[in-house]
């Protein structure tokens, strides 16, 4: 079940689509605003000119935005998931049980209700963590007793990693918890690969997430190799694919890379993922957090699938790294020494081949696919519902997932 889309049409019968409201349009439409215009846009507000840097209005148009919406900006889609899962009680549809997957949080709220109106087992699924997520912004003490109130009815909770996983072990002892990361679709990249870029090109493709991803050293990195003579800028080109955020050129022409940078903005994703394809290196910014080790970078996957050398630079020694070592699939530059070596012994080859060599594992790479996904929901489903047949029969279950 979703919300439904303007402009996508979802091919399943197996799909529900229900409406949605739009809540934050609707208050801008109360104050006589643009319900599409961003608020910055609408007054001519500055923006940050540096990554970690936050003005001040932003800060509370921000909590604005967070009282208006609490406990997210899609809680205007729960009374219409609500309305069509009481038709799928009153229609005896079988459901054997229910998973819902945040964000949005949202659908946990629809899922606590779900269990109730449908009476069946609930696994509440976390890509990223609800108030224990390091990386999200906004007071989220407020949420603690809304997400404790709301979990206390789930029969098992998943998450993306490990430490994360161990998180929410913590706060809910006793609980059913187990670790499923993300992957990728084998379909979406089935196509030929398409020819490697003649560049030196090194691709990033997603959000940076204002001050929470900072490509700032490897750009120093690159401004060094180029006055160094180790790199030629007439080859170089790091090319970024998505929104843009206000700091970016101000950092590029910190660093001198005008010559060498290429900003795209928003790009479809079949797009996206050929210029992953034809790239020589691929990029990935963690959280900038020391203490998050549990992230993996949801780009990371789509890299995997895209079958080119994988380049991450900055955050800290965590499951990311543990993934591109497992898979030989890039290197994990957490300090700039080893940034520094990565670069030069990549353009080195780039230079005497032609390209970048790539050593990915492929079985190991295919452990981070959507059927072994599948396969390990399918584990946890089974296990669940064995738990709650025994406790139907007033024993306690004994398999902990």
């Amino acid at each position: 079940m979703t919300p439904r889309r303007q402009g996508i049409r979802r091919q399943s019968e197996l799909v529900i689509e229900t409406e949605n409201r739009d809540l934050l349009a609707d208050w801008k439409a109360r104050l006589g605003l643009d319900r599409k215009r961003g608020i910055h846009e609408r007054f001519g507000l500055s923006v940050a000119q540096k990554p970690g840097e936050v003005n001040l209005h932003t800060r509370a148009l921000g909590f604005i935005k967070y009282l208006l919406t609490y406990p997210d900006p899609t809680k205007g889609w729960v009374p219409f998931a609500l309305e069509s899962i009481g038709e799928i009680r009153r229609q005896k549809q079988d459901i054997s049980a229910i998973v819902t997957s945040s964000p949005p949080i949202s659908c946990h709220l629809i899922g606590r209700r779900a269990k109730t109106i449908l009476g069946c087992p609930w696994i509440a699924d976390f890509r990223d963590l609800w108030t224990q997520n390091l990386g999200q912004s906004g007071p989220h003490f407020l949420q603690g007793g809304l997400e404790k109130r709301t979990l206390k009815h789930a029969d098992a909770l998943v998450a993306v990693s490990t430490p994360w996983a161990s998180r929410l072990e913590e706060r809910y002892p006793g609980k059913k918890i187990c670790a499923i990361p993300n992957g990728f679709d084998p379909d979406d990249y089935s196509s030929p690969s398409p020819p490697l870029t003649r560049d030196f090109t090194i691709t990033y493709t997603g959000q940076l997430y204002q001050d929470r991803r900072d490509p700032s050293a490897l750009f120093e990195v690159l401004r060094d190799l180029l006055k160094e003579g180790r790199m030629s800028a007439g080859d170089l080109r790091v090319r970024f694919y998505g929104r843009l955020e206000a700091w970016l050129p101000p950092l590029i022409k910190k660093y001198g890379l005008d010559a060498a940078a290429e900003l795209h903005g928003p790009t479809p994703r079949n797009e996206a993922m050929v210029h992953q394809r034809e790239s020589q290196l691929l990029l990935v910014l963690p959280w900038n957090d020391p203490r998050e080790t549990g992230h993996h970078s949801a780009k990371l996957f789509e890299y995997f699938a895209a079958a080119r050398p994988i380049l991450a630079v900055g955050g800290s020694r965590g499951v990311l790294t543990e993934a591109l070592e497992e898979t030989s699939a890039g290197v994990h530059a957490f300090n700039k020494p080893i940034l520094r070596e990565f670069l030069l012994r990549s353009y080195a080859e780039y230079k005497k081949d032609g390209c970048v060599g790539y050593a990915g594992k492929r079985q190991a790479i295919e452990r981070y696919s959507h059927p072994e996904m599948a396969r390990s929901f399918a584990q946890v489903l089974d296990s669940t519902m064995q738990g709650a047949e025994s406790e139907s029969r007033g024993s306690v279950p004994s398999t902990v997932v």
